[in-house]
């Protein structure tokens, strides 16, 4: 077979094959791999301090050191960062993490959405097992996280400092949530609720440290605007 045709043959399935997973109107509408001193600039952050840039066989990623950070009632004071300059509706999120906690009980990285301010916002929570407070899609609303999401696995196998891909659809008008790890077949959490708004994304941990490489957010529309909470990083 022709060596052309064939690179064209691959290119047009591999295009086809990412159409077909989109909804229709979705397009690219974010994506970060750290490469750049600046990216780090993208964020806002609950502890700027606890946030850095770096470089692992020659890959540079965001990499946060978990703390105990947790207020008596709230949970609003995990080690979280947002992506500052979009408003999400309906999304499809892609992002590599990994858990780099060894001394926590139960490793666990959060993915928020709807994230309308410190103390409103929803935390897709990533955990070796599931609790009533861990392992499930979280709602925090000027109160503890309570769970809704509607089912779970029952854990998730973190490993030493090992990457895994994480994809999470988002729809307001369906009021749906599914996430999936590793394999973009299986979800391992879904949720349904009335309350889902738009809002910012994020990353963090209530109680772990991690790394996150690899962001890509498709979605009809975004709203250009920056968060008005947390704080910026300059570049290190």
């Amino acid at each position: 077979m022709n060596k052309f045709f064939c690179i064209a043959l691959f290119f047009f399935i591999t295009g086809t094959t990412i159409a077909q997973s989109l909804p229709d109107g979705y397009i690219l509408l974010y994506q970060q791999n750290f490469s750049t001193d600046s990216a780090i600039r993208d964020f806002k952050f609950s502890h700027p301090n606890s946030w850095k840039l770096k470089t692992i066989s020659n890959n540079r990623l965001l990499e946060f050191s978990g703390q105990s950070l947790h207020g008596p009632d709230l949970d609003s004071n995990g080690t979280l960062g947002i992506i500052k300059g979009h408003i999400f509706g309906d999304f499809i999120l892609e992002v590599s993490l990994m858990q780099t906690c060894r001394d926590c009980g139960l490793p666990d990285l959060c993915i928020l959405y709807s994230t309308k301010d410190p103390s409103h916002f929803y935390a897709i929570n990533l955990a070796s097992r599931s609790t009533d407070s861990t392992h499930g899609i979280f709602l925090i609303k000027n109160a503890p996280r309570v769970k809704v999401s509607d089912w779970q696995t029952d854990s998730l196998a973190w490993g030493n400092e090992k990457w895994h891909k994480v994809r999470v659809e988002r729809s307001i008008v369906n009021r749906t949530v599914t996430v999936y790890i590793d394999d973009m077949k299986r979800p391992v959490m879904a949720t349904k609720n009335p309350e889902l708004i738009m809002g910012y994304l994020g990353f963090g941990s209530f109680s772990g440290s991690g790394r996150i490489d690899n962001i890509k957010v498709w979605a009809p529309t975004s709203i250009p605007e920056e968060a008005p909470f947390f704080e910026g990083k300059g570049s290190p």
